[in-house]
């Protein structure tokens, strides 16, 4: 008899077993392992952004963006240098550079610096998550893309392993988010998941985000080559031309240098 029990419960141990091992991972599983693929020290990127108002190209930036994440403190800093016609002209040939910079971390409110080329200076700006990234259907909040994984409590809308579709809303409504809501679309690539659309609301507006064309930068990293993000009344375009990851260097993402240097790809430090 006991021999007869130890053998059912050895067979249901097996059955068991593999059942567990191949549960289906809850909507937070899902949005840590997309993070942790963008969570490298240092990255850079050149591309192009161009601004739409209905069918009618209405502004064009080239740029150069590159991003610390310093994994201790849970900061993420983003700079970005771009060219912008002199005049309202897209096609003129005259460009001015500006710079800006963010920084944004748990312990303290989200800083921000903008270096004035008429003046030379560089000077602290209140930072507004919900501002238009010029004048664009980007915000200044969707820069800090890893910080911002962090900032909603999500659920599973559809649970099919491959694609699921998560629905994330703002743990703290008095936060840093702009949006009421945001569904992201998701799609599994290897033993990761990248996010391929994302539905904001906000204000009974809605804003798409569509992120296209993934390259593997490195192993078990990817970056879209696209970014098209659809807004009321237009559009923005990005192309990312080339990325690249580079060792950490924290003076390129200062104040100082912001101030006396420009962003060149790849990035080096003095």
């Amino acid at each position: 008899m006991q021999s007869s029990v130890l053998t059912l419960t050895l067979i249901l141990g097996i059955m068991i077993w593999p059942a567990r091992g191949n549960t289906a991972p809850t909507a937070q599983e899902i949005i840590t392992l997309a993070r942790q693929q963008l969570t490298v020290p240092a990255e850079f990127v050149l591309g192009e952004m161009k601004v739409y108002r209905g069918e009618k190209l209405n502004r064009f930036y080239s740029f150069v963006m590159g991003k610390l994440w310093e994994a201790e403190t849970q900061t993420e800093s983003v700079r970005l240098d771009f060219k912008t016609p002199v005049n309202s002209s897209v096609d003129s040939s005259l460009y001015s550079d500006q710079r800006y910079l963010l920084r944004r971390s748990p312990q303290a409110p989200a800083t921000q610096w903008l270096y004035l080329p008429g003046l030379r200076r560089v000077r602290l700006i209140p930072h507004q998550p919900n501002d238009p990234l010029l004048q664009s259907d980007y915000l200044f909040y969707d820069l800090t893309t890893i910080l911002d994984f962090g900032d909603y409590r999500y659920r599973l809308i559809d649970t099919n392993e491959q694609s699921p579709i998560i629905e994330g809303e703002p743990l703290d409504a008095a936060g840093p988010v702009p949006y009421e809501k945001a569904v992201f679309h998701l799609e599994k690539r290897g033993e990761t998941y990248l996010v391929t659309e994302v539905q904001y609301s906000a204000r009974g507006k809605e804003k798409h985000a569509r992120f296209l064309a993934f390259d593997e930068i490195a192993p078990g990293c990817y970056r879209p080559q696209q970014l098209v993000v659809t807004g009321e009344g237009g559009r923005t375009e990005f192309s990312f031309h080339h990325w690249a990851f580079r060792a950490p260097e924290p003076r390129l993402l200062t104040p100082a240098l912001l101030e006396t240097r420009t962003l060149a790809f790849p990035a080096t430090a003095p």
